[in-house]
């Protein structure tokens, strides 16, 4: 018999399952953050009544997903939609499920909400601090499973045994070799280095565009390149140059196209003599695209 290796999907579904068992609740769903678009779209379900749940898109602000966001920490409704009065209609998840009670915990990696936990009651049932803790729990090992199947999609299996450098790193250092003082780079967070290989790929293919227009073009010019966290869901990328960086319309076009594959978004401004190039990109739409967006295709399947 041939051993198949189970998918994030379905260990989700069974973590999902098993909360349900353990906490003898008729629900239970995980809702995914999109922070480009500042929504959540909920993408896993037991329990529901049917499929209408995958069609629902919640601003980040509103219902219990917005709740949830807002505090980073447990949200609970004992009795809808009669408690939240004027504001039931922020929470379709209930409606459609027809839950009368519910509770929500983040989803966290290294500190950012990915998604958020859900478990409801169709009656009215009032949620004890340990079954809470439980959810925790069942989050943090959701949160684990993310981690782990993140490392063993981006690591090759004949280098499981040995830890390299990423790809970037790597870049980064030979770079430096290749340009000397010519190039500064201040890498200040180092969570860009942990991105699939995919996307260091993409990421490597714009600065060697950027690095040949800017250094190789001029004799004595020198560019600073500043890695940095903007939030706790926004990285950037800032390129100075000593000088005008002439991009013509057609380099820039193609720039921005890479950058727009992997959810980013390019700007350039001119300061006297010199010229800042900013990239900004969300960490967690980069990572749901390399795991979550999985689950949504095997979803639709």
């Amino acid at each position: 018999m041939t051993n198949q290796k189970v998918g994030l999907k379905e260990l989700l579904e069974l973590k999902l399952q098993s909360l349900v068992s353990e906490l003898k609740v008729d629900f239970s769903a995980i809702a995914f953050y999109d922070p480009l678009n500042l929504e959540f779209r909920w993408r896993l379900a037991i329990g529901s009544l049917n499929n209408r749940y995958t069609s629902i898109v919640v601003r980040s602000g509103k219902g219990i997903c917005g709740r949830t966001l807002k505090t980073k920490r447990e949200f609970i409704i004992t009795n809808f939609p009669e408690e939240l009065q004027d504001e039931s209609l922020e929470f379709p998840i209930l409606i459609i499920e027809e839950l009368k009670s519910a509770a929500s915990v983040p989803l966290l990696f290294h500190s950012q909400l990915i998604g958020v936990l859900l478990i409801g009651q169709r009656t009215r049932r009032r949620f004890d601090t340990i079954e809470i803790e439980s959810m925790k729990y069942a989050a943090d090992e959701i949160s684990s499973l993310y981690m782990l199947e993140r490392e063993a999609e981006q690591t090759p299996p004949d280098e499981k045994k040995e830890t390299k450098k990423s790809s970037l790193s790597r870049y980064f250092v030979e770079e430096k070799s290749k340009w000397g003082d010519k190039l500064e780079i201040i890498l200040l967070d180092q969570r860009i280095t942990l991105l699939s290989e995919e996307a260091q790929q993409s990421l490597i293919s714009i600065f060697n565009l950027l690095f040949e227009r800017a250094i190789g073009a001029e004799n004595n010019s020198k560019v600073k390149v500043m890695i940095e966290l903007k939030s706790e869901q926004q990285f950037a990328i800032q390129i100075k140059t000593d000088h005008i960086l002439e991009l013509p319309e057609e380099v820039f076009s193609l720039l921005a196209d890479e950058v727009r594959k992997i959810n980013g978004s390019i700007e350039m401004v001119f300061d006297n003599k010199r010229t800042i190039l900013t990239m900004n990109f969300f960490l967690s739409l980069l990572l749901r695209d390399q795991l979550w967006n999985t689950i949504q295709e095997s979803s639709n399947l």
